[in-house]
């Protein structure tokens, strides 16, 4: 069942050039289904334009990340699996490798939480390590 929710989104990410912290707070909603979570939310870049996210969660280990905008992506993150994808830019795609060092997900009767921690490379080079975690509060 589709219910409306309030999803905060708290993540850190860590580059050669240092550490970038960031937090939002958007209106979505949240699916359960068996297995299977997911969480949708329309994000407004000042920059981009609006950008549609949906997060999939499969059988508490599995994500998928799907963004779709100016710069679309398709993301899956797994716990000890590296998977590669396809960027888009408005100047061409780039591929990039995703990592998954963890993820968490846990599910109650007012909502969840999402926790995931992930390597990033384009090209085969080193970009970042990355921390996510989503918070889920059902309306």
């Amino acid at each position: 069942m589709k219910k409306d929710a309030v999803i905060k989104i708290v993540s850190m990410q860590r580059t050669e050039n240092g550490d970038n912290a960031g937090e939002m707070t958007v209106t979505g909603t949240l699916t359960c289904e068996n297995d299977k979570a997911v969480i949708e939310y329309i994000e407004n870049n000042e920059e981009t334009g609006p950008e549609e996210t949906t997060i999939t969660v499969f059988d508490n280990n599995t994500v998928s990340i799907v963004r779709k905008g100016q710069f679309s992506s398709e993301m899956m993150v797994e716990k000890s699996v590296r998977h590669h994808t396809f960027y888009s830019t408005p100047y061409g795609e780039i591929t990039m490798g995703i990592y998954g060092n963890q993820v968490e997900w846990s599910k109650d009767d007012k909502g969840g939480v999402l926790k995931m921690k992930y390597s990033l490379d384009f090209n085969n080079g080193f970009v970042s390590e990355n921390t996510m975690k989503i918070y889920i509060e059902e309306k």
